[in-house]
């Protein structure tokens, strides 16, 4: 697997989640949207991080 690929994915699951917790939010107005939204939100710094730490050289 190309070592690029390990970060954009997680980013691209972060976004995913963070549009299904905005989704169950809307529908639903419980907190496990918000909880889902938060989840996405860290999997994507998570990515950023990797990107700008692991993926410089």
């Amino acid at each position: 697997m190309n070592k690029k690929l390990i970060p954009v994915t997680i980013e691209v699951v972060g976004v995913a989640a963070i549009g299904v917790g905005i989704g169950v939010e809307l529908a639903t107005h419980a907190d496990i949207g918000w909880a889902i939204v938060t989840t996405g939100s860290c999997l994507v710094a998570i990515g950023g991080v990797i990107w700008g730490k692991f993926m410089r050289k």
